[in-house]
């Protein structure tokens, strides 16, 4: 498979189990289907520390990429940018037909850092202020 990002060849690693596909290039990652909730479900949120120790980041040439990004499972597929997260506005890369991501370098650790952000929330008390917050700023649009 081809990086969406710059066209190198993605390189499969692993991660507790979870079989990912990394640019070490760019350093984005992509998650076919229901991969990127089973990391989020994992124990430890620094998946990108942890796969640079596991594999290093080895010299690769990018390719070429013509136009808008398109999926590298689908090859045809093209990916749309969506909010995935709200507090930190993380936005990511969804392919519409296989409903994999593409998640840019610092992208994952940022959508690790929202959710330490509500696990704070919650045990504060905080997180219903927040959750009345986002209704309000969803009905208001």
């Amino acid at each position: 498979m081809k990086c969406p990002r710059d066209g190198a060849e993605l390189a499969t690693v692993r991660i507790d189990g979870v079989e990912l596909d990394k640019c070490h290039h760019c350093d984005g990652l992509w998650f076919d289907q229901g991969e990127l909730d089973r990391v989020r479900n994992l124990d430890f949120t620094d998946v990108e520390e942890r796969l640079e120790q596991k594999y290093g980041n080895p010299d690769v040439a990018a390719g070429k990429v013509n136009g808008y990004m398109r999926c590298p499972r689908c090859t045809d597929g093209r990916l749309q940018e969506f909010t995935y997260t709200y507090g930190n506005r993380v936005r990511i890369d969804r392919c519409n037909e296989c409903l994999g991501v593409w998640v840019d370098d610092n992208e994952l650790d940022a959508i690790f850092g929202e959710e330490k952000q509500l696990e704070k929330m919650a045990q504060d008390g905080r997180l219903k202020a927040f959750m009345r917050a986002m209704s309000n700023l969803m009905s208001s649009k």
